[in-house]
């Protein structure tokens, strides 16, 4: 009967066998042409999306909460969310309960931040 101990380390020994031989697949790929790098990463963050929301929250640390209505070009459906913001004077323009157009650009793979907000007239 094996042991706990036994069975890790047989775990450990598979799992480092299976990472590098999927390292040995990537040789000779082109880096380049990886969603997140270079031309690919700068037309991502050069994508604009607008949104229309109210201000749930102002931080002064740099980051703004917003309840928005849906965002069609991402896609996300209405929700709440806390954003950086490019530019902490942003956050001088919008108070708390203020309905805002909005705009965002991605600056990770999984991360906006608020490049434009103006108040809804």
């Amino acid at each position: 009967m094996e042991t706990p101990r036994s069975t890790t380390i047989a775990l450990l020994t598979l799992l480092s066998v299976t990472i590098f031989a999927h390292a040995g697949d990537m040789n000779g790929m082109n880096m380049k042409d990886t969603p997140m790098s270079g031309q690919r990463a700068n037309q991502m963050n050069e994508k604009v999306h607008h949104g229309i929301g109210t201000v749930q929250k102002v931080d002064a640390s740099g980051r703004i909460t917003i309840a928005h209505g849906p965002i069609n070009s991402i896609p996300w459906p209405a929700m709440t969310m806390n954003f950086a913001v490019q530019d902490k004077k942003l956050l001088n323009q919008v108070v708390a309960g203020e309905k805002v157009e909005f705009d965002l650009v991605q600056v990770s793979q999984d991360q906006y931040a608020v490049s434009r907000i103006t108040p809804v007239k």
